[in-house]
């Protein structure tokens, strides 16, 4: 496990490899990960993420930009999300800004204030590669 002021990376259950920026932790800026990510402190900037991004109940997220596999909010998150599965907002979590996924999931007792657009991911227009050949 590493460990740096509030922010490690150790593996998940499923073997994957998960950040966390811990409790009492404020992360400022761009943020890229391969790896899962769990926030139960305070981040503020772009994130992108090759798998899940969680937010625990503690967490507070003010987002520019969050791209992900899947978004788990229990927490709060300001901003513009954009998944290419599933945001998913718990009975505790808080989401005020604009969410583009293909599922959104609001859970009885959850809040959502603000846009959404389902489907899918945006996707290179074909007729642009063509193009380019």
């Amino acid at each position: 496990m590493f460990r740096m002021n509030g922010w490690r990376s150790r593996s998940s259950r499923s073997g994957r490899s998960v950040s966390l920026i811990g409790e009492g932790s404020i992360l400022e800026g761009a943020f890229r990960s391969e790896a899962d990510v769990r926030i139960e402190g305070e981040f503020q900037g772009m994130l992108q993420a090759a798998g899940e991004v969680a937010v625990g109940e503690k967490g507070i997220v003010r987002s520019t930009d969050l791209r992900a596999r899947d978004v788990v909010i229990a927490g709060r998150l300001d901003g513009r999300v954009e998944a290419e599965g599933i945001v998913r907002i718990t009975p505790t979590g808080r989401l005020v800004g604009t969410v583009r996924a293909a599922t959104l999931i609001i859970e009885p007792g959850a809040v959502f204030q603000g846009q959404s657009e389902m489907g899918q991911a945006p996707q290179e227009d074909a007729s642009l590669v063509i193009a380019m050949l």
